[in-house]
């Protein structure tokens, strides 16, 4: 009896480990996340922005790259080889089985990282609004300061107040969503980057971004390439 019971223990012990260790390797990221950015769209398709944020990005040895145009490859036999999507693009509109392919993607687990214009692209689908929290309203534009609001907050933890030229873009959120603001414009307190969980996945936004002068400022660039290692575990797992 005792023999039959320690066996049971032994067992038991076995497949909480086995389990343990399946739950440590699900949450840990691919030594290189594979991203697809999506661009396109009136007003900022600029293709020698593209170049910026992929240096960038590829510089840490953690991410490869790959920017389309191609709505296609938000289909679920597509977008499934990749660890993380970027949305750089304006008043595009999706189908269903793209869009479908898109929020299961982030629900299952994977990243979705917003840049700028991503509030202002598929306005047609309240899933997408929901998903990414804001939906483009207004802008002006200057150079203004941007504060940290979440200074525990992994993604801007070391991180400073800075100037930018850009865009004020100014967003109005999904009653559903449960958005939390990481950064805040100086003038008129309106977020400039965010985060929340969909599903099993990670979602970070920011309104920055608009053309070169942002792109090329250094804490744009920490934000967005901090903000897509959180999106895919690799800050706060």
């Amino acid at each position: 009896m005792k023999v039959r019971l320690l066996i049971c223990v032994l067992v038991a012990l076995l497949l909480a480990g086995c389990a343990a260790a399946c739950a440590d390797d699900a949450k840990k990221p691919a030594p290189v996340s594979q991203v697809l950015m999506l661009v396109g769209g009136p007003f900022h398709d600029n293709a020698e922005l593209y170049p910026i944020l992929q240096k960038k990005l590829e510089g840490t040895g953690e991410f490869k790259l790959n920017v389309t145009h191609d709505l296609d490859q938000f289909k679920p036999e597509n977008i499934k080889k990749y660890d993380l999507v970027i949305v750089y693009a304006t008043q595009l509109k999706m189908n269903k089985e793209q869009e479908q392919g898109l929020l299961s993607f982030v629900d299952s687990g994977k990243g979705l990282v917003g840049i700028h214009c991503a509030t202002d692209c598929f306005k047609d689908s309240d899933a997408y609004w929901k998903m990414v929290g804001g939906k483009f309203r207004t802008h002006g534009s200057g150079t203004f300061q941007v504060n940290v609001t979440a200074k525990r907050n992994p993604i801007v933890a070391g991180m400073s107040s800075f100037q930018i030229t850009d865009e004020t873009y100014s967003d109005d959120f999904h009653p559903d969503s449960k958005v939390n603001v990481i950064m805040r414009r100086e003038k008129d307190s309106e977020p400039a980057a965010w985060i929340q969980y969909y599903g099993k996945g990670r979602v970070f936004v920011t309104g920055l971004g608009h053309g070169k002068p942002a792109w090329e400022n250094p804490a744009f660039q920490q934000l967005v390439t901090q903000g897509a290692e959180w999106a895919t575990l690799r800050l706060n797992p």
